[in-house]
């Protein structure tokens, strides 16, 4: 199992990624500021590798979502749209068409792409492991929260 989450420290915006999580001697470093973060992994990880909560921040309210990446769905609506706007310039047919490219696009990557389970308090993301049927989908309600 991968984790991937924000240095929890104030001034530090840094990344911290670290694999195998199930490895992790139960801290991790951050690489920019070079603080030590505790994890709670021996809580959090289950024999058959799904979490149950948050090692970085102890949290039991955790949801799945599809692991898109944001800057391509991004990049296709941009790039799409404004292949689109000037294609409405020379024929509708031919703008409408390029819409339906983007959408079969999108469709294809959203059949493609995983799941990622994440934490609703420190967004820490947990990839490779198996999928806790206990974690639902992302609920507005429960994020306000945090």
């Amino acid at each position: 199992m991968q984790i991937r989450f924000h240095c929890p420290t104030d001034l530090c915006v840094a990344i911290i990624e670290y694999q195998p999580l199930e490895e992790c001697a139960g801290s991790i470093t951050c690489p920019r500021c070079k603080k030590t973060h505790p994890l709670q992994i021996n809580d959090a990880i289950r024999q058959d590798n799904r979490v149950d909560v948050c090692v970085v921040c102890g949290a039991r309210e955790l949801f799945v979502r599809k692991d898109f990446p944001q800057r391509l769905g991004l990049f296709v609506v941009i790039v799409f749209g404004a292949i689109a706007i000037y294609a409405f310039t020379i024929s509708p047919l031919l703008a409408w068409s390029v819409l339906a490219a983007a959408a079969l696009i999108d469709l294809f990557i959203y059949l493609v792409i995983g799941r990622v389970t994440t934490c609703y308090a420190c967004r820490a993301e947990y990839r490779g492991g198996q999928l806790n049927p206990a974690h639902e989908g992302f609920d507005l309600a429960t994020s306000e929260k945090y």
